[in-house]
């Protein structure tokens, strides 16, 4: 919903959307993410690539006379709520274009006032608070696709609620990204909820990123395959089952996609491509039919996996996790968190305490694993979202 139309129904009805709190505790030491010169350099080498949706009329559309008659789509006296939920990238076999999201979510909060960026959570003594902060170099870029020739005002203060551990494997640099880029559109009067806003970011998200695994389902939440198609992003979500759970092992150790994409090779024998591309159709059917028996096969992964799980013992806890009864397990994103499956037998995570307790099984597992391979860490149990990055707005 852009802000004018929630600002009308709010108006009108008195009713205020806040948005849902997911807490999760976690702590960590944290390094500094990308540097937003990235994403800058990034967005200006996507000018050519540009697709015609934001070109056309949609219906969706907030009326031009609303736009132009303010600087920015919020007013004094009103907040606007972004949210975006933590993802898992590769999934196994899927490397670069699988992905899902989990209900760990990171908020990014605006107001109108004095210029000013507020970290709570993850990297409070560590990320930047001025406008080199990767998320407010976002949300320009956002807010420039939605007003082109605009600028940002400057009178609007930014408060970061950081609750995905950084540099884990969890898409926290993702998170960032998507929630700038979106705050930005919806700031210049874009309902981010309408199709073409979601393809509108997807596009800048994925140039940025330089691949769909993990800003796909923050966007757009489950478990989502992403393609590039003439310079085209898209993608598409595979059904995902009610009562599924995602025990996570987060070691106490980062790992920088950008260090450990280096020690991959540049090319595959024939062999190791057959390998992955049978497993992946394997885990999308064991997804689409809910049969996830199939999942310690269909999340094997001879790509990137053995390299980079190699350093902590992955192969420890992958055993370890599916010795305690979870259906599948893999290395989340480029690691060090690795994600266990557990469910798939029907009926729902809120009804259904065999699941829990098999959760509760597998992270003890997994953690009896760690501690004897030496590695430090903790467990975060969570559930698959459907629902990805979400915009609201109330009343400060």
């Amino acid at each position: 919903m852009s802000l004018a139309s929630a600002r009308t129904l709010t108006h009108q009805n008195r009713v205020i959307k806040r948005a849902r709190v997911v807490k999760t505790s976690t702590s960590s030491t944290v390094k500094q993410p990308t540097p937003s010169r990235r994403v800058q350099c990034a967005a200006a080498n996507a000018e050519a690539k540009k697709s015609t949706i934001s070109a056309h009329r949609w219906s969706t559309d907030v009326d031009a006379w609303v736009i132009e008659a303010q600087d920015c789509a919020l007013e004094e006296g009103e907040r606007l709520i972004v949210s975006v939920p933590a993802t898992s990238a590769n999934m196994g076999p899927g490397f670069d274009c699988f992905g899902f999201a989990v209900d760990v979510r990171n908020e990014l909060i605006v107001e109108r006032g004095s210029f000013g960026i507020d970290i709570e959570g993850e990297g409070k003594d560590e990320l930047p608070r001025d406008e080199t902060n990767a998320i407010y170099t976002a949300v320009k870029v956002g807010f420039e696709a939605a007003r082109p020739g605009k600028t940002l005002p400057r009178d609007l203060r930014f408060t970061s609620v950081n609750r995905i551990p950084p540099a884990r494997g969890l898409g926290s640099s993702s998170a960032a990204l998507v929630s700038g880029l979106a705050c930005g559109l919806a700031l210049g009067g874009m309902d981010v909820e309408a199709p073409r806003t979601k393809q509108i970011l997807l596009n800048l998200a994925s140039d940025i990123e330089g691949h769909p695994d993990n800003v796909a389902p923050a966007i757009y939440g489950g478990f989502q395959i992403s393609i590039n198609d003439n310079n085209q992003w898209i993608t598409q979500r595979v059904n995902c089952p009610t009562d599924v759970q995602s025990v996570l092992f987060v070691p106490k150790f980062q790992s920088l996609t950008s260090e450990t994409r280096a020690q991959l090779p540049n090319e595959l024998p024939m062999s190791t491509a057959v390998h992955n591309i049978a497993r992946a159709g394997l885990l999308v059917n064991a997804f689409a039919t809910g049969n996830l028996e199939l999942l310690p096969y269909a999340t094997q992964d001879m790509i990137h996996q053995p390299i980079r799980g190699k350093p902590f013992g992955l192969d420890a806890l992958i055993d370890a996790a599916l010795k305690a009864g979870a259906q599948g397990c893999f290395m989340s994103g480029a690691g060090p968190t690795v994600l266990a499956v557990v469910g798939g037998h029907g009926g729902s995570v809120e009804n259904d305490t065999a699941g829990t307790y098999k959760a509760s099984r597998v992270a003890d597992a997994m953690l009896a694993a760690s501690r004897a391979n030496n590695v430090d860490g903790e467990v975060i149990i969570a559930s698959p979202t459907e629902t990805g990055v979400a915009c609201f707005v109330e009343f400060a």
